[in-house]
């Protein structure tokens, strides 16, 4: 996969994330759980908007955002079956998914300025997959911590 399919990829994939969590955020009865879901909401909108200037500068197509949007609310139907443990379970193998195109857009990174935006959706997938660990209780420390420390999602937070 080269650099523009795996950016395409990427920024789709936190389409898809911002849409799903904010779905589920919506459905969401439990206060702490929407509030946590708002937050990964948060943490997938700032994090696309990252890559903007990668897109831009190269001319890149954003790809199918309609298509990832119908995909994501069919994903919330689904997952709203789920309990809260099994939804957060699922982080598991779409984080180490998603690591691994993240860190191959770092070793392809053409400059200094996209090889930090690429590093930042390493921690981004990093952070939300400490998220899922610390919530399920497999990992000390507060589930949001990791999330909130990243400075592209301190910046995006309302005043």
């Amino acid at each position: 996969m080269n650099a523009r399919e795996l950016w395409v990829e990427s920024y789709q994939g936190e389409v898809l994330g911002e849409t799903l969590f904010g779905l589920l955020a919506g459905r969401e009865k439990d206060a702490d759980r929407r509030h946590q879901l708002e937050v990964l909401t948060l943490l997938e909108r700032a994090t696309k908007e990252l890559a903007e200037p990668v897109f831009e500068r190269h001319a890149f197509e954003r790809g199918d955002t309609d298509a990832t949007v119908i995909a994501a609310a069919k994903l919330a139907d689904a997952v709203s079956g789920m309990t809260w443990e099994e939804f957060l379970t699922s982080f598991e193998p779409i984080t180490t998914e998603f690591l691994a195109k993240y860190r191959q857009l770092v070793s392809l990174a053409s400059d200094d300025t996209e090889r930090s935006i690429a590093e930042a959706y390493v921690a981004h997938e990093e952070a939300l997959a400490a998220f899922a660990r610390r919530a399920l209780g497999h990992e000390a420390g507060e589930p949001l911590q990791a999330i909130l420390a990243l400075p592209h999602v301190a910046t995006a937070l309302p005043a």
